[in-house]
């Protein structure tokens, strides 16, 4: 095992891992998606208040206190992809040492372009209750693509304007002002030859499309981009990701993080479709991307909870310190303490299950939802709460608080053999070592 870990094909896994990690438009995404907790967790809150009290009858979903309630939700994941826009751009132009604040209201602005066309909408006389209505017109923005729609062009987006951006700030392709004018007005200046390019790319693109497609833009990139994804976040495409994952942390790199910027989007829609589908009283969808929580659903990445509980009771003095320190971080699926301390990390005996538990899990909870007994989340909730919390919290359902609990079980059999050869290593040389001192 030691061997295949030095293997060059496993060192190339890892080096395209920390590839991947380090890429600063990688990092711009996954610290973007991060950035953006606070809104999806705004609009959580109001709309778990709101779907309780429907539930237990106090409040219908016509009514107006009830609406009222599921405002913050619509304005939080209705627009979720124009705050992705924004903190995409924010978090790359301030790796590339670029004014952020700028790049992310620029990001925004084109995204609009883009994604949020101006119609006109014109109507006949026609008469409501008796009454005759004169003919009309109404000129708006269409606002159908600033969801989770079309977060993968707010993706696109927000990486490239920030890029072109960068391209004329580096050729000096920009307007510079007199050191006399205040600073804020130097990088508006600065900032507007780009952000005219921009514009008129986007423009183009969005126009170009809606034009020749009658399709917007954000619609069809989806689609285009859905049909190699269809693959990717099929089951077994799902538990390719999560093999890999688990594959890179065994290796030294932040698999969570690498694999992250593939599923985000998927994993916004999947939210963004149920919640609609509850809203209007329609069936909640099974997705594949639901299979990815599993990974750290009882403990964090490798649900190594129940190897934190073994090692409390373990004969290993290294052991059963490094579990005492992470049995609390992993009641808050926080493991880095489990990883760092035991370690898993290059340890091929504990690699093993650390990675295939998961997986297994993943197959029992599918079989699961297929049955029904497993519900589909509809609210995002992506704080770390303690084990347990975030599947009832998503669904509302006291079935999926057993997910973590199968979680649990399996990890626990994975790990006791491999724990058991492990902790016998250790307290051979912990022995040796005090006969030696």
């Amino acid at each position: 095992m030691k061997n295949l870990y030095e293997s060059k094909p496993m060192q190339l896994v890892k080096k395209m891992g920390e590839k991947i990690v380090a890429n600063k438009g990688i990092q711009a995404i996954s610290s973007g998606m991060m950035m953006t907790m606070g809104v999806i967790l705004l609009g959580a809150v109001f709309q778990l208040i709101a779907v309780i009290l429907n539930n237990v009858g106090v409040l219908e979903t016509t009514s107006g206190i009830y609406n009222a309630l599921m405002v913050p939700y619509k304005v939080s994941m209705g627009f979720i992809s124009l705050y992705i826009a924004f903190t995409i751009a924010y978090s790359y132009a301030k790796s590339l040492k670029m004014q952020a604040l700028m790049a992310g209201i620029n990001s925004m602005l084109v995204f609009f372009i883009a994604a949020a066309p101006i119609k006109t909408v014109s109507w006949g006389e026609h008469v409501v209750n008796e009454v005759t209505q004169a003919a009309g017109s109404f000129t708006g923005m269409d606002t159908m693509a600033l969801d989770a729609k079309g977060m993968f062009v707010a993706i696109i987006v927000a990486l490239t304007t920030v890029k072109v951006a960068h391209f004329f700030e580096k050729k000096g392709l920009v307007i510079k002002m007199p050191d006399a004018v205040p600073e804020f007005l130097q990088e508006t200046f600065r900032s507007l030859i780009p952000l005219v390019v921009n514009v008129t790319i986007w423009l183009v693109l969005g126009h170009g499309c809606a034009a020749l497609t009658n399709t917007a833009l954000p619609v069809l990139v989806s689609g285009l981009l859905g049909m190699p994804l269809a693959a990717l976040t099929s089951v077994p495409g799902i538990m390719i990701i999560v093999l890999i994952a688990g594959l890179l942390w065994t290796l030294g790199v932040h698999g969570t993080v690498a694999v992250y910027a593939a599923i985000a989007a998927p994993l916004m829609q999947y939210y963004m479709t149920n919640g609609m589908n509850h809203a209007t009283g329609q069936a909640l969808v099974f997705m594949p991307i639901a299979l990815f929580g599993i990974i750290n659903c009882c403990g964090g990445t490798g649900n190594t909870l129940a190897l934190c509980v073994m090692g409390l009771f373990s004969k290993s003095e290294q052991i059963k310190a490094v579990s005492k320190a992470a049995i609390a971080p992993g009641i808050f699926n926080v493991n880095e303490p489990a990883i760092f301390g035991f370690p898993i990390m290059y340890n091929p005996i504990l690699s093993i299950p650390f990675i295939f538990n998961p997986i297994i899990t993943m197959l029992i909870c599918w079989g699961g939802y297929a049955i029904g007994f497993f519900k589909p989340a509809y609210i995002s909730i992506t704080a770390n709460l303690p084990v347990g919390f975030a599947p009832y919290l998503t669904t509302l359902s006291w079935t999926n608080i057993l997910i973590p609990v199968i979680a649990f079980a399996v990890a626990f059999v994975c790990y006791w053999p491999f724990f058991k050869v492990y902790e016998k290593q250790l307290i051979e040389q912990e022995t040796k070592a005090k006969e030696e001192a």
